[in-house]
Formats: structure tokens, C-alpha cells, sequence
């Protein structure tokens, strides 16, 4: 039901001048982001195939699961260098010996037996979470866990979801897949001693690059230009250089021809910058702001629309973008959901559903024929889909009311199917959703619906600090449509202005777009996707 908590505004008065992006999961792999964490090891060649594929259903020989160990750590190049030592195991593959060779040296494994590696034997859940626990620094022969508990180990540091640890416990059967989701958790987990992350590692050394690492969202801790929405349209792209925020973008929304920009200190709520600017003739912001002079800490950059100088601004962005200055370094702050955000955005794939209506519009035949015609009604004149989906968005932005009156518990029900949205016209997300998704679909638009969580429901949450990520369930839903070959975002309910309370309509001044074609960059900010 997420909606955002109500919009900021600012005046200018005339006699006035003018971290670490976690991304150890909190909940175990979605299938969008368990194909993108397959995805990362092939391309990192931590996972190789056989030609026929790489057997992830099926369970790991303890072989395998040594191989993907060596391979994290970055030693591939030094097992090699073993392989034509003589072999104290007389079961391992002769492709394999450099691998077994290094295991024993630098004491990985001392195999099943003096003269048995156990290759083709299994690689227990157990057994492999002791392993990735001894990599960054825990050692069960000194007591820092049992390797026969070493699940809940990982689980208790905070490596492992909780589900994941219940199921690795519970379940007889400890797949491929499960081990590379398993290595994916120890990735983000830090040192015993502290010395950093593994991920950060096998950056340094090399293993994996960071073009790599920022396409699957693995050690981000830091940006230094962040961007608003994907189109060409209608976008704000802000950038550090010198001292200074750099903004520039692009609106036709002429109650956007002006812009302020503030920087406010999040503890102490000061204003510390601020700075207003004009479109040019085209419609295109440039303007900057000076951070040179700010204390270390953390701080908003806020933006505001006015179609004139003074007077009433109304949010653009309120209290989402974070600026953070520590000593020399100036940087924007990666939400600690990015990671997992990204990788549930690319791991999406085209699926035959994601081309038809919910299930209850498809339940007759008026239903399907009403939804096709407004679909056909408000992409009148549109000629590509990037121009339909846009005008679906705002049709729906524009004409569904928010339910805050079911939002706050002052009534038990509220719309959710389609046709109940378009005869009452007003929902919370998950009318707007369907109601969406249903027009997308209509249009020809395939499109899917994401369920997940939103910051500004409850109103003592002020950003993801404020959120128990490891018992945090599904508060909000928005779409996502397939066009020109790539998966647009967009958030309808977020950018309607619109509010239904007291059983009363109140039409919003603004429409939005910020989330429409939304970067997962500035997703992230505000929303956590979960599956």
C-alpha cells in the first residue's frame, strides 16, 4: 500500500537574494537475482562449464566446491602452477591435480583420507561454510565456531539470510546453485580483523574487474555523479567535480522552468548552499552549487520546481539524495538496497505473462474489450512505446486518487482490480499497479508488477537506517515495461499527486515523473525491491 509521505514546498521571498553499497542479501535470491549472481560467476570465470552446461541443480563434489573456493580467492593461476606436481590423491582427475595440490598446501583440505581427496563424494552445506568462514578469518580449530554449526555461524555474523540458513540446515539436498549463492553471501561479508571484504579483494587483485563489479553492484561505496531517470526527456544528472555540484537535466514541465537547489545538513537541519537557475531556451538545466565549504557529515541535496523565481517551489527531490563529506572526499551515499536492486532489475527475464492482464480483467470479455479501449483512447497520437508508456503513466498519475483513508485504517477495503479502480478512482499501489500493468499490457507494452518495500509509510522511518532489513516484508508495489529491448521502471502511485480522504477527491497540483523511467541508481533511495 506504500505511498510517500506528503510533498515539501519551499518559498523564495522577493526581498531575498537569491557507503559500502551492501549487497549482502537480507532475504534469500529471488529467481531475477539468483540468474544475475549465475551471470556474475560465469563472467568472473569463477564457474566454468563442461560444454553441456554447468550442472547447477545438481550437488556439488567436494571437488567442485574446492575449484569455485580457489578460484574466489583468487589462486587459480597458483593451482595451475601445481599441476604437474606429483599428487598424494589418487582420485582426482588428472585436469584437477593443481587443484588438489594447492588445497593440501596451504591447508584447505587434507582430503578424506591420506590417499582420498573424496572428489566425486559431496560438498555438504557444512562443509563449505566452513570453508568461506575460514577465507575471511574464522578459525573453528581455534573455537570461533563448530564446523558442524558453521550455517548458523554465518547466519549469526550476519553473512547469511535467515531462510537461507534454515533451509542449507533443514534441507537434505545442498545444490551448485546453493553453493555459488552461498559464496555470493561471503563476498560482501567483512575480515575477522576488519581489513575489508573479500569482494574488495579480488577487486584489488585484479580478479575481478570493476567494471564487472559495478555491472552486478559489488563494492559501491561510493558515487560521484548520480542520475535521475534513464530518458532523455525529463531527467536531473548531478556530478562532482571541483568543489561543486555540477547539475544538469531537462524538463517540459514549465512548472520546472525554475530550479532551486538546496544542501542541508541532515543532523542539525541548516541550510548550508543554495542556488536557483533557469532553463535555457531548450528546455535544459545548468547550474552548480559550491560544496567546498561544507563541514564533514552528511547532507540533502533537495531540489525544487517553480515556473517563476519567487514564490511557492514545490519537491522535485526532498531528502533522497545524500551528499557525505569526510575530510578531502566528497561523495554521493550508495543505498544499502542498490546491490540487490540492481541485480533484481537485470536478472529480469521476458516471460509470457508479463503480455497479458491480470487475471481478474481477463475474467470476461467486457472487461478485457473496456481496458483496450481506454489503452487505445490515451495513446491516441503516440508513435513509438516508449511514447505509450509514458502516456499511460500519466493518465493514471493524473487520474486515480490516493486512499488515504484506507491507508490510515479509517475504512477496511479500498480497489484493487482494475475495473473497481476505473469506476471508484481511487486505489493505494497495488490498484495503481494493476490498473497499470493492465494498460501496458492492452497497449501491446509487455510489463510486470515488482513487490517490495518504500520508505515514508510509517512516519518514524527517515531513511533505510530506520529499516530491520532482516525481517523488512513487502509494503509496495510498482511496475515495470518491457520497451525498446530494455525494462523500464516507473511508479505511478509515487507520481500521482492525487489524495482521496474523508471520502473526499483533492486533485494534486503536480504530477510527477520522477519516477517514470527511473534510474535503479535513484530507485534505490527510496525503494527496496524484493522479488
Amino acid at each position: 500500500m506504500g505511498k510517500s509521505k506528503g510533498k515539501a514546498f519551499i518559498t523564495i521571498l522577493t526581498a531575498v537574494a537569491v557507503f559500502l553499497g551492501s549487497f549482502v542479501p537480507v532475504s534469500a535470491f529471488s529467481e531475477n537475482e539468483s540468474r544475475s549472481v549465475e551471470k556474475f560467476f560465469v563472467e568472473a570465470q569463477l564457474l566454468k562449464g563442461d560444454g553441456s552446461g554447468y550442472g547447477l541443480k545438481n550437488a556439488p563434489t567436494r571437488l567442485e566446491g574446492m575449484i569455485i573456493l580457489i578460484r574466489l580467492l583468487g589462486k587459480d593461476g597458483e593451482a595451475m602452477e601445481m599441476q604437474s606436481l606429483p599428487c598424494r590423491f589418487t582420485d582426482v582427475p588428472a585436469w584437477a591435480v593443481g587443484y588438489a595440490n594447492y588445497a593440501y598446501a596451504e591447508k584447505l583440505s587434507e582430503g578424506v583420507s591420506k590417499k582420498l581427496f573424496g572428489s566425486s563424494e559431496p560438498m555438504t552445506a557444512q562443509q563449505f561454510h566452513t570453508l568461506m568462514l575460514r577465507v575471511i578469518g574464522y578459525d573453528d580449530r581455534a573455537g570461533d565456531f563448530r564446523w558442524s554449526r558453521a550455517v548458523e555461524a554465518a547466519e549469526e555474523l550476519g553473512i547469511l539470510p535467515a531462510d537461507m540458513s534454515q533451509r542449507y540446515d533443514f534441507a537434505n539436498d545442498y545444490t551448485k546453485k546453493d553453493l555459488i549463492e552461498t559464496a555470493f553471501c561471503f563476498l560482501g561479508a567483512p575480515y575477522k580483523d576488519g581489513s575489508g571484504t573479500l569482494a574488495q579483494k579480488l577487486l584489488d587483485t585484479g580478479v575481478i574487474s570493476e567494471e564487472l563489479s559495478e555491472t552486478y553492484g559489488l563494492a559501491v561505496d561510493k558515487w560521484y555523479q548520480v542520475t535521475t531517470n534513464s530518458g532523455d526527456e525529463e531527467y536531473l544528472n548531478f556530478k562532482l567535480v571541483d568543489k561543486e555540484i555540477r547539475i544538469t537535466g531537462k524538463s517540459p514541465d514549465k512548472e520546472k522552468e525554475w530550479l532551486l537547489v538546496q544542501i542541508n545538513n541532515i543532523a542539525t537541519g541548516a541550510k548550508k548552499a543554495e542556488t536557483v537557475s533557469k532553463q535555457n531556451s531548450a528546455g535544459k538545466y545548468e547550474l552548480s552549487i559550491f560544496t567546498g565549504n561544507l563541514a564533514k557529515g552528511d547532507y540533502y541535496v533537495d531540489v525544487y520546481g517553480n515556473n517563476e523565481k519567487y514564490n511557492y517551489y514545490n519537491s522535485i527531490l526532498h531528502s533522497s539524495l545524500i551528499l557525505r563529506v569526510e575530510g578531502k572526499d566528497t561523495a554521493f551515499v550508495v543505498s544499502p538496497v542498490y546491490g540487490q536492486n540492481l541485480r533484481i532489475y537485470k536478472g529480469n527475464a521476458l516471460e509470457a505473462q508479463d503480455r497479458l492482464m491480470n487475471l481478474e480483467t481477463r475474467l470476461t470479455k467486457e472487461s478485457i474489450q473496456t481496458v483496450r479501449d481506454l489503452a487505445a483512447e490515451i495513446t491516441a497520437g503516440c508513435t513509438t512505446d516508449y511514447e505509450k508508456a509514458e502516456a499511460i503513466h500519466d493518465w493514471v498519475a493524473d487520474n486515480i486518487y490516493y486512499d488515504y483513508d484506507y491507508l490510515n485504517g479509517i475504512t477496511q477495503t479500498t480497489n484493487i482490480t482494475t475495473l473497481s479502480v476505473l469506476e471508484n478512482k481511487y486505489a493505494v499501489c497495488s490498484g495503481y499497479a494493476n490498473l497499470t500493468r493492465d494498460l501496458l499490457t492492452a497497449a501491446g507494452i509487455p510489463c510486470k508488477q515488482v513487490m517490495g518495500y518504500a520508505l515514508g509509510v510509517a512516519e518514524e522511518e527517515d531513511d533505510w537506517s530506520d529499516i530491520d532489513q532482516q525481517t523488512v516484508s513487502p509494503n509496495h508495489v510498482w511496475n515495470e515495461a518491457y520497451v525498446d529491448g530494455r525494462w523500464l521502471i516507473m511508479d505511478t502511485t509515487w507520481d500521482s499527486s492525487n489524495g482521496y480522504e474523508g471520502e473526499k477527491f483533492t486533485k494534486g497540483e503536480n504530477r510527477s515523473r520522477l519516477y517514470f523511467d527511473i534510474t535503479t541508481q535513484f530507485l534505490s533511495n527510496t525503494h527496496k525491491s524484493i522479488y
